[in-house]
């Protein structure tokens, strides 16, 4: 029996999804439960099988484009099912698909089988053109059946020439890259994030002792510790005290969260993924620590879970790695705060009024001002900086 294969649902939450892959060809035979195609949504991957044994005969959603959950993606034709009974599940299929999103799927054009043709010679176009025009056509390769001419009689002169040469070299500066995958979603995200309006605080930390304690983790772990699980852990404690920026704000409602999820955010070669710590307040560093070198493995790799993406409840995001002081980041939406650290660096510090050198940090929080106000936001920060001055809580669960 023909079989339509869909875009599937992964959680209750996914609106629509795009496949990034087809690991099978259009026609090639594949095996029930065999992987014929990878999808992605909310920035993770899930390989879809195929529901029995046949023949792809139809791929119908071009990779990249996304789609609503439900929509036809392939057909699937089994042993013994007649062409006719594929060709009409495939023209409902790409009726369901024209009548469902028509100005975003664009059909599937399949080649005609080349026809025999006899060329028959064109006569020669007569191109008329100022002398002047002419050479300066010739000098830059210009093909001046392609120009058009604006003198008398439809005459290209020499401001023709120019007016295409400019517009060649505007079509040779730049080169034009369509959203998609990762990059479409962040770009979604960001805008819908960016609604909310947003206020920042910045304050400097000395991480001396906070230093002095990832040695000793190393040491006592036997692996390099990231600085992200020393922040997700003061983070995760100072929420604790402040759970007011332990929530998300959606359709006018604040809800504060019970659990402390950290988000860390992720640099990829597909973009920014932003992977769980759940339970951060409850873990050891070294817990964290591994989690962290785990799930940013597994994200470069393209291998996260749903769950693993899923649930945050405040972000962090470190550019120190990348040398960056200081940035003001934006609220990872629909979370009410977020907060950015930079370079661990050695930096002048006036203490009891000399000048000394140590170790510091800046710290950077942005919050949704409709849902937390500054004072509370300060307060959060200021405790973060308390805890990483004096670190020995961050150390056990």
């Amino acid at each position: 029996m023909v079989k339509t294969i869909i875009m599937p649902r992964l959680d209750i939450d996914m609106e629509k999804g795009a496949v990034i892959e087809w690991r099978k060809k259009e026609g090639e035979e594949v095996d029930e439960g065999e992987v014929v195609a990878v999808i992605m949504s909310e920035k993770v991957t899930y390989e879809v099988e195929s529901p029995a044994k046949g023949r792809l005969a139809r791929i119908l959603v071009e990779p990249e484009l996304e789609v609503p959950i439900g929509t036809p993606i392939a057909i699937l034709a089994e042993e013994g099912d007649r062409p006719e009974e594929v060709e009409e599940a495939v023209r409902k299929a790409e009726e369901a698909l024209r009548t469902l999103r028509a100005p975003e799927v664009p059909e599937v054009r399949r080649p005609e089988a080349p026809r025999p043709t006899v060329p028959v010679p064109e006569a020669p176009k007569k191109v008329r053109i100022t002398p002047v025009a002419r050479k300066l056509a010739e000098q830059y390769g210009l093909d001046i059946t392609k120009i058009r001419g604006t003198g008398p009689g439809g005459r290209i002169t020499k401001a023709d020439v120019l007016k295409a040469l400019e517009a060649l070299r505007a079509r040779l500066t730049y080169r034009e890259v369509r959203l998609t995958g990762i990059r479409r979603l962040t770009a979604e995200k960001m805008a819908k994030a960016w609604e909310a309006p947003h206020a920042s605080l910045t304050v400097q930390v000395d991480m001396t002792k906070a230093v002095e304690l990832k040695a000793e983790v190393e040491a006592e772990e036997g692996f390099k510790l990231p600085y992200d699980a020393i922040f997700i852990k003061a983070v995760a404690l100072a929420l604790k005290r402040h759970p007011e920026l332990n929530a998300t704000f959606e359709e006018g409602t604040i809800r504060v969260h019970e659990a402390v999820n950290v988000c860390f955010a992720v640099d990829t070669s597909q973009g920014l993924i932003t992977p769980v710590i759940r339970d951060a307040d409850k873990k050891s560093l070294a817990q964290i620590g591994r989690e962290v070198r785990e799930l940013a493995e597994k994200a470069r790799l393209g291998k996260l879970t749903m769950e693993e993406v899923r649930g945050g409840t405040f972000t962090i995001t470190n550019l120190g790695v990348l040398g960056i002081d200081q940035f003001t980041p934006i609220v990872n939406h629909p979370q009410v705060a977020i907060l950015a650290f930079g370079t661990v660096a050695d930096r002048p510090v006036v203490e009891e009024g000399r000048l000394t050198v140590k170790k510091t940090a800046w710290l950077t929080v942005s919050f949704d001002h409709r849902a937390v106000d500054g004072g509370p936001a300060a307060r959060f920060l200021m405790t973060v900086k308390e805890l990483l001055e004096d670190p020995e809580p961050l150390r056990g669960s």
